[in-house]
């Protein structure tokens, strides 16, 4: 692999990584690769973002023969050539959270297989990009970053595969648009600007696009804190962006067998819906081990979550930018106990999320919950007999208009019902926004 090569400065919007494949037409007489497009490049820069490039060399195979296992090689190489320049680029400050990988042609397969570990990577967009069906299987199940797919209408492989990822993916923001006559791969660009002048150039297209995908994933960066009893808990700290200051803030805590992770497609939702977000693994769990693991704690110090909780709320409503009176929470089943028992008496905390397994353990929790003093969205499944029984009298007992509850069939429990459901996350996301303002 080639060093990562910035063409332009830096910037705190994110960054664009373009995978191109490599071809002898596009080394100069000194054997040295030749830059990107740069009407691509201009664009891309003019949209607030860096620019770097990166060549996937295709090493020939004596004689020109290439059999199965010389082309396992070369994928296996493009791949740890992609999965490199995506930790050099989530290395570097200011650039590194939110990375938009473009991808030509073959280069598009190792896009995709090179860089799937990598949360920082937030959208494709492939010109004239070819995909295996691992590719393929893996863009359809990742479902939280969108793709631009940008094919020539005689070109029908690429087309075939294009489509293919247009038709499976159900992010709003994935499209596909198809030219007539302009080749293939980046060259696409220089042939539309000669041929249509006066048209909307391919690039400022592909820099638009991108410039909404990683705005709309605010600012993330990884942060600790510590509990009065002396965890050091760490998180996903997200902020929007936007002009609209201070910004409501969302804390999220995860089940007793999950971490932080299970809410990577809430947390990006939250933030493009104007909301500061802390995603915590709380203690035990995850990256939180400072004083030992969940399944070894006691059951008194499993229970002291709820010091995890407000501490979270205490730690974002600090943050400079976040409306300290303006607080939700989201708790999935011991999380959805942490977030009751960590707000409670709290008035910065305005409206409780809970999904599945919460039952209250005493009065005041209950006094708390239909006092009418913070909006509550129950969330429960019909096999959970006796948690629907105890969530639905909780509702009922509540006079506050905009506590709501939720009941589906059958027995999933916790971040499960977002599976079962791809219209519950959402929801989630415009009850919070309707909580908060109240």
């Amino acid at each position: 692999m080639d060093a990562l090569n910035p063409t332009g400065l830096t910037s705190s919007l994110g960054s664009v990584l373009m995978l191109r494949s490599s071809r002898a037409s596009r080394k100069n007489g000194r054997g040295s690769s030749i830059a990107p497009s740069n009407r691509l490049s201009v664009a891309i820069e003019s949209a607030g973002l860096s620019f770097h490039w990166v060549e996937l060399r295709d090493k020939t195979v004596e004689n020109n023969r290439r059999t199965e296992k010389d082309s396992l090689h070369k994928s296996d190489r493009q791949v740890k050539s992609v999965r490199s320049a995506v930790e050099l680029l989530s290395a570097r400050q200011g650039v590194g959270d939110r990375i938009a990988i473009i991808a030509e042609k073959g280069a598009a397969d190792a896009a995709v297989l090179g860089s799937r570990a990598f949360s920082q990577v937030r959208s494709f967009v492939f010109l004239s990009g070819r995909l295996s069906s691992t590719a393929k299987q893996f863009l359809t199940e990742w479902q939280d970053d969108p793709v631009l797919c940008i094919a020539s209408s005689e070109d029908k492989a690429s087309l075939r595969d294009m489509t293919d990822i247009y038709l499976s993916s159900n992010h709003p923001d994935t499209d596909l648009h198809v030219f007539e006559g302009m080749g293939r791969g980046e060259r696409m660009i220089e042939k539309w600007a000669f041929r249509f002048p006066d048209r909307e150039p391919i690039e400022q297209l592909i820099a638009g696009w991108i410039r909404r995908q990683l705005s709309s994933v605010g600012r993330e960066r990884e942060v600790s804190f510590t509990t009065e009893d002396g965890w050091e808990i760490f998180g996903n700290l997200l902020f929007p962006d936007t002009d609209v200051w201070p910004s409501p803030g969302a804390v999220l805590l995860h089940s007793g067998r999950s971490d932080r992770y299970v809410f990577a497609s809430l947390e990006r939702l939250l933030v493009r819906e104007g909301f500061a977000v802390l995603n915590i693994d709380w203690r035990g769990r995850g990256k939180s081990t400072s004083k030992g693991k969940y399944f070894d704690l006691s059951k008194e110090e499993r229970a002291n979550g709820r010091l995890d909780a407000k501490a979270a709320i205490d730690f974002l409503t600090s943050q400079d930018g976040v409306d300290r009176d303006r607080v939700g929470v989201v708790g999935v089943v011991h999380g959805a106990e942490h977030a009751v028992r960590g707000s409670i008496g709290d008035s910065r905390v305005k409206a409780l999320a809970l999904l599945t397994g919460y039952i209250p353990v005493d009065d005041k929790e209950r006094d708390y919950l239909t006092s009418g003093a913070v909006h509550t969205l129950y969330v429960t499944c019909t096999g959970h007999k006796q948690v629907t029984q105890i969530m639905r009298a909780l509702y009922e007992a509540t006079p506050d208009k905009l506590t709501r509850l939720l009941m589906y069939d059958g027995g999933a429990i916790g971040y499960q019902l977002f599976e079962l459901d791809p219209k519950l996350e959402p929801l989630v996301v415009e009850w919070l926004k309707a909580g908060v303002a109240q």
